[in-house]
């Protein structure tokens, strides 16, 4: 077979929604390290945008590794989006709470590698239920995020200030807008692949890259 087609095919099984949390959180997490860190610096409220991203690449590599216990672990730690986006707890608790959750996924993602069984190996028919619903609470956890945002933080951020900056700018905005419509991609993606030629997982991989795109462009043109 042809290089060139072998790589064509390669890429086309990265392209899907799962891939597209894993590059959301690497580059959210590289933004916040490096050019956006003196933000931090000035106000560490900010400091949540180490934890939620290291849950988007949390969920990308549960995606991947595709073992009950590891998609397990992501559906679970992506709810930590409700304590720390209605701040109950600082940004530093957050992220040690997020890296635990990291370090157990990579843990048990050891342990499966030498097991010849996975480590939960429920009934068949409950096995297929938990690999194609597991990953869709994992991605109903990160939407939260949104959710909180405009339903609650918007409104009214005052009562979250203690550990939470306001956060009406248009790039947050539009990235937790687009978050809504990665999560449908996400989730349909779980039992649909194709609607006639609609792919489903590209257009979640596509979408997700948009959601970087979009918001870098707002704030360069618009300065937020």
């Amino acid at each position: 077979m042809d290089v060139d087609i072998v790589r064509s095919i390669e890429f086309n099984r990265f392209m899907n929604a799962g891939n597209g949390f894993l590059l959301l959180g690497i580059l959210w997490l590289v933004f916040w390290l490096i050019p956006a860190f003196f933000l931090f610096q000035e106000d560490p409220r900010w400091g949540h945008n180490f934890a939620i991203p290291i849950l988007f690449i949390i969920v990308g590599l549960a995606y991947n590794i595709n073992k009950i216990s590891c998609q397990t672990i992501a559906a679970i730690a992506s709810y930590i989006t409700i304590p720390t986006f209605l701040a109950f707890w600082s940004w530093d608790t957050a992220t040690i709470i997020a890296l635990i959750f990291a370090i157990l996924l990579v843990l048990f993602y050891v342990l499966e590698r030498i097991r010849k069984t996975e480590i939960i190996n429920p009934k068949q028919r409950l096995k297929a239920w938990l690999k194609i619903h597991l990953m869709t609470f994992a991605y109903l956890g990160l939407v939260h995020m949104p959710l909180i945002f405009f339903l609650v933080r918007w409104l009214n951020p005052d009562p979250f200030l203690n550990y939470l900056p306001i956060e009406h700018h248009v790039s947050t905005s539009i990235f937790n807008a687009m978050l809504f419509i990665l999560t449908i991609l996400a989730i349909m993606e779980r039992n649909i692949k194709k609607i006639g030629s609609f792919n489903i997982p590209k257009a979640g991989f596509i979408w997700s890259l948009l959601m970087v795109i979009i918001p870098i462009i707002a704030i360069n043109i618009l300065g937020e």
